[in-house]
């Protein structure tokens, strides 16, 4: 039973979010952008080029390229459905066998523990994600607890919960371990499943969400929003918060201007320059190749002609010159 609702789940909110922003006829981005950033690609051009009618080879082939990144990131989440399934069933065996710290009538604590609770769950888990997912990164963890997620470099909604077996158990150990260790009120767990399920939907939509203001620009500067995660989908080694940018800013791994860097005025529904899958970029990365850098090249070429190219649009995107990975660094130290 858990299982299907994770999956039913799922499929309503990535898809909903999905075909808002990307699927309807009468988006711009979603009518436009595949065939105009399969034309970039070619031509290396960061100005938006004419799209080709849906009967053109070019636009089919971007969409067929776009379905490909997408039905990878649903099966994976399928996997990851099920983990999560199972231990929402561990975690109901606890809370029925008195293990946890679980609790129906708000006045146990008093209404101001709910909201406590709630914000220091949520920094608590941003604190758990931010060491597992620079971990995730280590050479020596990526291939198997984190490749799957990085399989494409531009993510979509589908992507949110796109996880390796291995990484999606590490991340539901929080919530189990939340649950036994802090005194929780029913509606605070599922709030927290909630900011979770939301926070990595629009984490993974490659739009901009905060405005260019400055009132966004500093909301997102301590937010982790859109842009800020997909600044890390192309450069492995910044950007490992989930909900804050404190752990990224304090240890070394935020990217000061990164906004300025992923503005419109810069590359307008552009990728920039061709890229190389998220595949073959991680491989890059795991072996710690020092010729890592996403750059045009005759091979990449060939391997988006042979449908690699991933999508789907997007608003603002990072100049290949400044996608690059660079080696592994100890969450225990600042970076240089």
């Amino acid at each position: 039973m858990f299982f299907i609702i994770t999956v039913l789940g799922y499929i309503a909110a990535a898809g909903s979010l999905y075909w808002l922003l990307f699927g309807r006829q009468s988006s711009v981005v979603a009518s436009a952008a595949p065939s105009v950033l399969w034309l970039q690609q070619k031509s290396g051009s960061l100005e938006p080029q004419v799209p080709p009618t849906q009967s053109d080879e070019s636009w089919k082939t971007a969409w067929k390229a776009t379905w490909k990144a997408v039905r990878h990131d649903v099966m994976l989440s399928i996997w990851s459905s099920g983990i999560f399934a199972v231990c929402a069933s561990v975690m109901t065996s606890l809370y029925v066998l008195g293990y946890t710290r679980l609790y129906m009538t708000p006045e146990k604590y008093g209404f101001a523990y709910l909201g406590f609770s709630l914000l220091m769950v949520i920094f608590l888990q941003d604190t758990y994600f931010y060491f597992t997912h620079r971990l995730a990164h280590h050479p020596k963890c990526y291939r198997w607890l984190h490749r799957g997620h990085h399989h494409s470099n531009n993510p979509t909604p589908w992507t949110a919960f796109a996880f390796d077996p291995a990484e999606a158990l590490v991340q539901a150990l929080y919530l189990m371990g939340a649950v036994c260790l802090i005194p929780m009120h029913i509606s605070v767990l599922c709030a927290v499943v909630l900011v979770m399920t939301m926070g990595a939907l629009f984490h993974h939509i490659s739009l901009r969400l905060f405005s260019a203001s400055a009132f966004g620009d500093w909301l997102g500067s301590w937010i982790v929003g859109p842009t800020h995660h997909w600044f890390h989908h192309r450069r492995y080694t910044v950007h490992y918060g989930l909900y804050f940018t404190f752990w990224d800013r304090l240890l070394g791994t935020h990217t000061s201007g990164y906004a300025d860097i992923l503005s419109p005025e810069k590359s307008s529904l552009a990728f920039g320059e061709a890229e190389v899958s998220g595949a073959e970029a991680s491989e890059a990365e795991a072996s710690g190749s020092e010729a890592s850098e996403l750059k045009t090249s005759e091979a990449e070429s060939s391997a988006r002609d042979a449908g690699m190219v991933r999508t789907p649009p997007v608003l603002t995107a990072l100049p290949s010159s400044e996608a690059k990975t660079v080696p592994f660094s100890s969450p225990l130290k600042k970076a240089s």
